[in-house]
């Protein structure tokens, strides 16, 4: 059933990361962090196209060694710390189409910031989005645990705290209490048409795939990076070479 839609890939890379500089091709768990991504595209069951954007060369080479396509360098007018994920995302189903004359039925976006993301992750949620006929994408979520509205305050001027919705702090457990979800960045499908029709996977028309929690972490900082390498080692992906 799946395997009669065209599903590309697009994990943006692009040189210039402030918070960690370097960070798409810094070395975690014996490979370049852009390659964990690029390797989970690559070994979905679904996946007809896993190609990178960015604005580097040497990041180029390094994810053609790891087996994604690099059909163009990124334009530097979509290259900026500024360029939205839609611009990005947009200029690849383009040139593909115009270029390359090959169409997608689904995008499917690998942030490489999430190197725990696996292929079965990825099959799990084609599979979900296409059993469901009112979906038009899906979306990672994790469960939020301290950061739970219910746990959360609000600091004033003089330095006292108050409760952050109701004004009134007060002590909850924890199992009386709704679970709260927040979207994290291990995966991201759509449709083609609803995505450049609505220039965001985020509408009404959206799942939400679940992920553990140590799978919600993502790398902005070094602080980031050695938690999730420790995580990554202790979990066993250092051997999966």
């Amino acid at each position: 059933m799946y395997l009669n839609h065209k599903f590309l890939v697009v994990i943006p890379a692009r040189q210039g990361s402030k918070g960690l500089p370097g960070k798409n091709i810094k070395m975690i768990c014996n490979k370049p962090l852009l390659a964990w991504s690029i390797e989970a595209g690559l070994k979905s069951k679904y996946v007809d196209e896993v190609m990178v954007s960015t604005n580097c060369k040497k990041t180029m080479k390094i994810a053609n060694k790891f087996g994604a396509n690099t059909p163009f360098i990124r334009p530097e007018l979509i290259s900026s710390d500024t360029a939205s994920t839609f611009d990005v995302i947009e200029h690849c189903i383009n040139f593909y189409k115009s270029r390359l004359e090959i169409e997608f039925d689904y995008v499917i976006l690998l942030e490489p910031t999430s190197p725990m993301r696996t292929a079965e992750d990825i099959d799990k949620s084609i599979e979900l989005l296409l059993s469901n006929q009112k979906a038009k994408s899906i979306v990672g979520i994790g469960k939020t645990e301290s950061q739970n509205p219910e746990f959360l305050v609000t600091k004033k001027k003089d330095g006292f705290i108050s409760g952050y919705e109701s004004k009134e702090m007060k002590s909850v457990r924890r199992q009386d209490i709704a679970d709260v979800f927040f979207f994290e960045g291990s995966i991201y499908i759509s449709d083609v048409k609803t995505y450049i029709e609505k220039k965001t996977f985020y509408h009404q028309n959206t799942l939400g795939v679940e992920f553990p929690k140590f799978k919600t972490l993502e790398i902005d900082d070094m602080d980031d990076f050695i938690m999730i390498e420790a995580m990554m080692n202790f979990k066993g992906y250092s051997n999966d070479l």
